[in-house]
């Protein structure tokens, strides 16, 4: 079968979020069981491809738009969108596909998806990953124009989509939730969810405890970022010679850096932007307890890779953490930093603790070995393709 994955949304040469990362794991598996798997985005983001997908073709639908040195300027983006959307009319293609998957369900790739596989007459598949219209915090006239493309993406994959795969139930619910709002009949979703690299995280030898907090994510307002120094300075207040990490880059890396200086907290904190994954495993067997302050998620990738790690995790509790991770983390009401503080100051005196909820994390996050999840969304491909 060949696949080709449309990723159009990555605008620079660092930033790896979850999707991509899964993406990369599918496409590494799929080509070695003789498939091909190939992608279009922006060539800005082809260093991060070709590290973490060898095997698979690039193929370049914006050559010219690089966000790296100006991530913060979200209106930026839209120019190099717009132009994304133009480019799936006449991109050369270097093969005819079988089946063309957005990896999203935004605009720039769900368009650019339907357009080429109309061109290839091949099949249209979707991953919806999350729903903005779930999402609190949503304000602001660039989230309003992200929630009016989303309302446009849905209709466009009700009419043309050969299959809707959704991340998790919750996100299948918000999906048919916005369907409903739209005055669209239901649309048939099947369930894949997503994978890490299990063996390269759990089997990373004991280090030294470097730090005994990180934080793992794009740095955005959804994932909590703006909490982040408020509840590190309620840590250190108990805690004075804590150490911080936060591994991820995004658009709100300055903003999260400079509260933290006017907090006094730098000199705790340890911001790495983006790294590899190799170094990202290294640095997560350097920590102590994993934390995450999303308001949203599809799935929870940082968490399932805390917990393949060994770490105890205290996130705010989300319904999608309730299915993915049930009895696995230790949960605090969402926006509750206080008391997410108050439970990993807990945990920071209770040495015993740690290693029991860690142990039990790392034996739990097996199941969502990326060679698994491979198999189930490649068979979900499989009977897009086969009509079914």
């Amino acid at each position: 079968m060949r696949i080709l994955i449309i990723h159009n949304t990555l605008n620079d040469s660092t930033s790896v979020s979850g999707v991509l990362k899964h993406y990369a794991f599918m496409a590494n598996e799929w080509n070695a069981a003789g498939h091909q798997t190939d992608f279009v985005l922006a060539r800005a983001g082809f260093p991060q491809l070709q590290q973490l997908a060898p095997k698979s073709k690039l193929i370049s639908s914006d050559h010219f738009f690089d966000a790296t040195q100006h991530l913060a300027q979200t209106w930026r983006y839209f120019p190099a969108y717009a132009w994304r959307l133009v480019t799936a009319y006449t991109l050369p293609l270097p093969d005819r596909y079988d089946v063309i998957y957005a990896s999203g369900q935004f605009i720039v790739e769900v368009h650019a998806a339907r357009v080429i596989a109309q061109r290839q007459q091949a099949k249209f598949a979707v991953k919806v990953q999350h729903v903005l219209h779930s999402q609190p915090k949503r304000h602001g006239w660039i989230n309003q124009l992200f929630l009016w493309a989303e309302r446009v993406s849905a209709r466009l994959i009700h009419r043309h989509a050969n299959a809707v795969l959704c991340l998790s139930p919750v996100v299948a619910d918000d999906y048919l939730a916005l369907e409903t709002e739209l005055g669209l009949t239901p649309t048939a979703t099947r369930l894949v969810g997503c994978g890490i690299d299990y063996a390269a995280i759990a089997s990373m030898p004991p280090a030294d405890k470097k730090f005994d907090v990180v934080f793992l994510g794009r740095l955005h307002e959804q994932k909590g970022v703006f909490d982040l120094p408020q509840f590190w300075q309620s840590v250190v207040a108990k805690n004075p010679s804590a150490r911080l990490l936060v591994i991820g880059e995004g658009p709100h890396r300055g903003q999260t850096e400079t509260r933290f200086q006017q907090l006094g907290l730098q000199s705790s904190v340890t911001f790495t932007g983006g790294i590899s994954e190799q170094r990202k495993n290294e640095l997560l067997a350097q920590s102590r307890i994993g934390v995450s302050l999303s308001y949203e998620e599809g799935w929870g990738l940082s968490v399932t890779e805390f917990l393949a790690a060994g770490l105890p995790v205290v996130a705010y509790e989300l319904p999608v953490f309730r299915h993915i991770f049930p009895g696995q983390l230790v949960p605090v009401p969402p926006g509750d930093w206080q008391g997410l503080a108050r439970e990993v100051t807990a945990l920071l005196g209770n040495a015993s603790r740690q290693l029991t909820l860690g142990n039990a994390g790392r034996q739990f996050a097996q199941r969502y070995d990326y060679r698994q999840v491979a198999k189930e969304e490649l068979a979900a491909l499989q009977s897009v393709v086969d009509g079914k």
